[in-house]
């Protein structure tokens, strides 16, 4: 019904396009460790975070090697091993835009309230799968991070495969002749036949539901003219068949954080504020990767930085996880209005990409903290071994958030008087 015709005859050589993020692959650990170095990191060996929230748990569907991974969470902070067989690979046809590695952008989930939860997926759900495909081999392959900087050129397109339990995939062919959803060089919605500006490349699918019949998708180019990325808009009736409308965010000005470029721009509405939200990596003068956040009114034009700063940075400890780049946001809104979290890849001076998450809790999206990862600390098991101040001198004498002071002491308050039989606290 969504497919395609195939091709008849072989497509021209695909375009070449810069990429952002090195990774180096390999089986994905969960961090346990509380070094100062490890802050914010939850998943080694895998980057390209897409997280969402669905009934029974969480979901993240990440980049390991040339594939796409998937694995499950009950509090989006400690993760399953990954779901076999993974959800997406390279494909077998010769002619296909994505022959060499697949790299996760974003997932649209469609589900009724009454969807039941089977191993913590959705029996009902719908889910819609929008990546990057590229046919170099570069593009899952690991290489130093300071090839970032240097931008290797490979090719990238978008597509699209779709669903029902998050696990086994269908492509959906789009109208490109490489079964992508759009290609480099097309003309833009009214006609105007823009070309330069995205002639490497249409990288990074971020999709947003706007309302039915109004989809936009939010991807990234390199302008050959500025020599810089920019962020831009295409728009679909169905999910499937999109047009473009322009560019929405370029690079800052001269001195700026994302004087290079913005590029990986993914797009939420803000709840509470009732606009939207994007956050995008931002790349200086020297080839240093930030992550930025820009706010629109309709998602569609008047994209205006929040502020002049990065809204997250590389580490500053030099052993650092993420100490050379930031970059691939995922921004997921909390119960609270004013609660975020915002997944990321990092990557270290050893080349290696990994997983992490900051926060935002009540700051109106101007302030991030990275998560501590003591808190995955078994507080249970220590009160069991009575190594409650031992735990509690552990805390206090680390640099911590104020959210995580006041729920550590609630809970030790909580076990002593349980141990003084005393009223259980809830």
């Amino acid at each position: 019904m969504l497919t395609a015709a195939p091709l008849l005859s072989p497509p021209p050589p695909p375009p070449r396009c810069h990429v952002a993020i090195p990774l180096r692959c390999h089986a994905p650990t969960q961090q346990v460790a509380a070094a100062a170095a490890d802050r914010g990191l939850l998943l080694r060996g895998a980057g390209s975070p897409v997280v969402k929230r669905a009934p029974g748990g969480w979901l993240l569907w990440y980049q390991c090697g040339a594939r796409v991974a998937l694995a499950a969470s009950t509090d989006g902070l400690r993760w399953g091993p990954p779901v076999e067989p993974d959800p997406l690979v390279a494909s077998t046809d010769w002619w296909a835009f994505d022959t060499a590695a697949v790299r996760p952008s974003d997932v649209l989930l469609f589900s009724g309230p009454d969807a039941s939860a089977r191993s913590g997926f959705p029996s009902s759900a719908v889910y819609w799968l929008y990546y990057s495909g590229s046919t170099d081999e570069r593009f899952g392959s690991p290489f130093p991070a300071a090839a970032a900087a240097a931008a290797e050129d490979v090719p990238a397109l978008p597509g699209l495969a779709i669903s029902q339990d998050g696990r086994h995939w269908a492509r959906i062919e789009g109208d490109h002749h490489t079964g992508a959803l759009l290609g480099v060089g097309e003309e833009e919605e009214g006609g105007d036949p823009r070309r330069g500006w995205e002639a490497r490349c249409v990288a990074a699918p971020k999709v947003v539901l706007h309302a039915e019949g109004d989809l936009r998708m939010y991807y990234h180019s390199f302008d050959e003219m500025s020599q810089r990325h920019a962020i831009g808009l295409a728009r679909s009736k169905d999910g499937v068949r999109w047009r473009k409308a322009g560019k929405v965010l370029e690079g800052g000005k001269a001195g700026s954080f994302d004087e290079g470029g913005v590029r990986h721009g993914h797009v939420v509405r803000d709840r509470a504020a009732g606009r939207y939200v994007m956050v995008y990596e931002g790349v200086d003068a020297n080839g240093r990767v930030s992550i930025g956040m820009a706010v629109s009114e309709d998602g569609l034009k008047g994209w205006r930085r929040s502020s002049e700063l990065p809204i997250l940075r590389p580490s500053d400890d030099d052993e650092g996880w993420d100490s050379t780049v930031v970059g691939s946001p995922c921004l997921v809104q909390m119960d609270g209005a004013y609660d975020w979290r915002m997944y990321y890849t990092g990557v270290g001076r050893d080349g290696e990409a990994a997983i992490g998450m900051a926060y935002s809790e009540g700051h109106g999206l101007q302030k991030f903290e990275k998560w501590d990862a003591v808190l995955i600390v078994p507080l249970m098991a220590l009160w069991v071994t009575g190594s409650i101040p031992i735990l509690a001198n552990l805390f206090f004498s680390r640099r911590i958030t104020t959210t995580v002071k006041r729920r550590t002491e609630k809970t030790i308050d909580c076990m002593k008087k349980e141990r003084e039989n005393m009223h259980a606290c809830t």
